[in-house]
């Protein structure tokens, strides 16, 4: 009985830790990024770039609550439509993978316009006013599936994953290995 008190303790410590980012940076999640989580619904934040307070929870949607599925996979973001209507938009992001992704939601003229870090990732810091993070939902498990609501004004914006990690080849950078997608709003 004590063991699994303390195993559960450590797996809400990790939970803790994962949302312990401001979304301000690329997150480095050190290890494999699939050892970290015991859970199947992973854990989210949400930064806000625009004025609005987009509200992101991890879990399943309810049944027929309307919403764009976004797969996130190794090493793939892929939205179920490219074009959408101006206004409130709900994501369900879903991950389909063995690593832990998240989904970085960025007004940007294009995918090539987003600043590069030295590492290659998208450097959030250095996002411009017209190219700035809208919403964000951190760490989603494998297995795992996170809503993020916000509203979108018509326009461009690029999904993607900017979680890099070590491992035994290396830093693997998720938004370099093609963790991108680009979706119109009109």
């Amino acid at each position: 009985m004590t063991m699994r008190i303390g195993a559960a303790l450590v797996v809400a410590l990790l939970a803790l830790v994962a949302c312990d980012d401001d979304g301000a940076s690329v997150r480095d999640l050190g290890g494999s990024a699939s050892s970290g989580s015991g859970s199947g619904s992973g854990s989210g934040t949400v930064a806000s770039g625009s004025g609005s307070e987009p509200a992101a929870e991890c879990a399943e949607p309810e049944p027929g609550e309307p919403a764009l599925a976004v797969t996130l996979d190794e090493y793939q973001i892929t939205p179920d439509e490219d074009e959408l209507t101006r206004g409130p938009q709900r994501f369900l992001a879903r991950n389909a993978g063995e690593e832990t992704h998240e989904l970085v939601v960025v007004a940007a003229r294009s995918v090539e316009a987003l600043p590069l870090d030295a590492q290659g990732g998208v450097d959030e810091e250095a996002l411009e006013e017209e190219d700035r993070i809208v919403a964000e939902v951190e760490a989603v498990a494998p297995g795992g599936a996170c809503k993020l609501e916000v509203d979108l004004d018509p326009g461009t914006y690029v999904l993607f994953c900017n979680i890099r990690e070590r491992g035994d080849d290396g830093v693997v950078n998720h938004f370099l290995q093609g963790m991108r997608a680009r979706i119109k709003v009109s």
